[in-house]
């Protein structure tokens, strides 16, 4: 089955809303190509294995499908500048007299 990442969607989100479970997004890695930290792009396609086994959860995917959740939890490589007095280092971004 092929899978269309969505924006900010990381393995980890794929795995549990295809195959009910995290451990899934092993064999989706290995099945792409691809290691678990990549960052996947909005657009990619990926195939998404036929599996059995203890890790896969049917009533955890049937959930996600009948809700239409589709967790998007990659933050990507986004760059954060932390400001304000909780990040301010003493005597770097201000002088103590």
């Amino acid at each position: 089955m092929e899978y269309i990442a969505l924006n900010n969607q990381s393995l980890l989100d794929i795995a549990i809303q295809e195959l009910g479970s995290a451990e899934a997004a092993f064999d989706i890695a290995k099945a792409n190509n691809i290691s678990i930290t990549d960052d996947l792009q909005a657009g990619q396609i990926l195939q998404i294995p036929q599996l059995s086994g203890d890790y896969v959860r049917k009533q955890t995917v049937n959930y996600y499908k009948v809700n239409e959740i589709k967790p998007a939890t990659s933050i990507g490589n986004e760059v954060f500048i932390y400001e304000g007095i909780e990040f301010w280092a003493v005597e770097m971004d201000f002088g103590v007299s």
